[in-house]
C-alpha cells in the first residue's frame, strides 16, 4: 500500500482540553506518514503554550493567527501550509473529536480503491455515546440549502454520496489545486457544505466509508448553552450556499426558507429572539454582509 503524506490540520479555539484529548488519540494512529498541525485561531488564553508543553514533540507546526478567523479561514492557513510542505492528502478533522486506531489508513485505502473520490469521510460516532451515529454519510438539499446526515445502518457499504461534515474531510491534493480553498465568507457553518458541492462540480465525488469511525463531542466549539451564534450564521449561509451553487434552485428554495423562518418565528419558545436573529442574518445576507459579523459583541 502507498502511504502519500497526509497533513492533519485541527483548528483550536479556546479549545484546549479537547485538543489535547483529540492529539492523544493521533499519537495511537498505525498510518505511517502523517504531520500533525494546530491552528489557533486567536484563543484568549494559554491554549498554545499548554499545547507546545505536552505535545510540542509530535505537532509539525502550531501555526497562531493574530485574529479569529472562523472555520474556513482557519482551516485554510492549515491548508496552505501543508500544500506547500508537499501533502498529498489533507486532513481536517474538528479538534474536538476521538479518532480509532486505523482511522486515516482506512480513509487511505478507499482513496486508493476509488480514485474518482475526492474527499473521503467516515462514519461518525457521539462520543458519549459511542454506538449512535451523528454522521453515517449525507446529502445536500438543494431546496433546504444545506447538508443533512443520511443514517445509513451500521456496517453498510462504502457509499458515494453529496455531502460529508467539516468534522472529518480528507481531500485530495488535486481536489485543493482545482476547486480551491474554503470559502472564508461563511466564517462559519456551511462551509463544508459548498465545498462538498464544489467538489461535486469540479468533477470528483465523496465517498463515505463504514470501515472505520471516529467519536465527535458534539457543539465544544461553539458552546453547548448558546443557538443564537449557529442560528446566526446557519441562517445566513443558507441564503448565499443556494445563490452561488445553485442559483436555479433560488424562488423555490427561497420560499422555503422564508416559510420554515416564519412559522419557527410563531411557533418557537422564544419566539422573539428567534425572529430579530434571523432577521439580522437575512438582512446581511441580501446586504452582502458576509464573512464574521459584529451583532453578537453588542452590549
Amino acid at each position: 500500500m502507498n502511504y502519500p503524506l497526509t497533513y492533519i490540520i485541527l483548528l483550536n479555539y479556546n479549545g484546549v482540553s479537547d485538543t489535547l484529548d483529540c492529539l492523544e488519540s493521533l499519537k495511537m494512529i498505525d498510518y505511517p506518514n502523517f504531520k500533525v498541525m494546530v491552528v489557533d485561531n486567536n484563543s484568549s488564553g494559554d491554549d498554545v503554550e499548554i499545547i507546545k508543553s505536552k505535545y510540542n514533540d509530535f505537532i509539525s507546526e502550531i501555526i497562531c493567527s493574530k485574529q479569529n478567523l472562523g472555520f474556513s479561514g482557519g482551516n485554510n492557513l492549515g491548508i496552505n501550509h501543508a500544500i506547500a510542505n508537499g501533502a498529498e492528502y489533507v486532513l481536517l478533522l474538528n479538534n474536538d473529536t476521538i479518532v480509532e486506531r486505523e482511522f486515516l489508513s482506512v480513509m487511505i485505502k478507499k482513496s486508493n480503491e476509488y480514485p474518482d473520490a475526492g474527499i473521503i469521510t467516515c462514519r461518525i460516532n457521539y462520543y458519549d455515546k459511542k454506538d449512535v451515529a451523528w454522521y453515517s454519510g449525507g446529502y445536500i438539499s438543494k431546496i433546504k440549502a444545506s447538508g443533512f446526515e443520511l443514517h445509513l445502518p451500521q456496517k453498510s457499504n462504502d457509499t458515494f454520496c453529496t455531502f460529508a461534515s467539516g468534522c472529518n474531510l480528507l481531500i485530495k491534493k488535486e481536489v485543493i489545486e482545482k476547486a480551491g480553498l474554503l470559502d472564508e465568507k461563511y466564517f462559519l457553518y456551511l462551509e463544508d457544505t459548498d465545498y462538498c458541492a464544489r467538489t461535486l462540480s469540479a468533477g470528483y465525488k465523496i465517498l463515505f466509508t463504514d470501515k472505520t469511525k471516529i467519536f465527535h463531542k458534539v457543539c465544544s466549539s461553539t458552546g453547548r448553552d448558546s443557538n443564537s451564534l449557529p442560528l446566526y450564521y446557519s441562517t445566513r449561509n443558507r441564503f448565499y450556499f443556494i445563490k452561488k451553487n445553485y442559483p436555479r434552485w433560488l424562488p423555490i428554495s427561497y420560499f422555503y426558507l422564508f416559510l420554515v423562518l416564519f412559522i419557527k418565528s410563531i411557533t418557537h419558545s422564544n419566539g422573539k429572539e428567534y425572529f430579530l436573529i434571523t432577521k439580522k442574518a437575512v438582512s446581511d445576507f441580501f446586504s452582502g454582509n458576509l464573512g464574521k459579523t459584529n451583532f453578537f459583541d453588542r452590549g
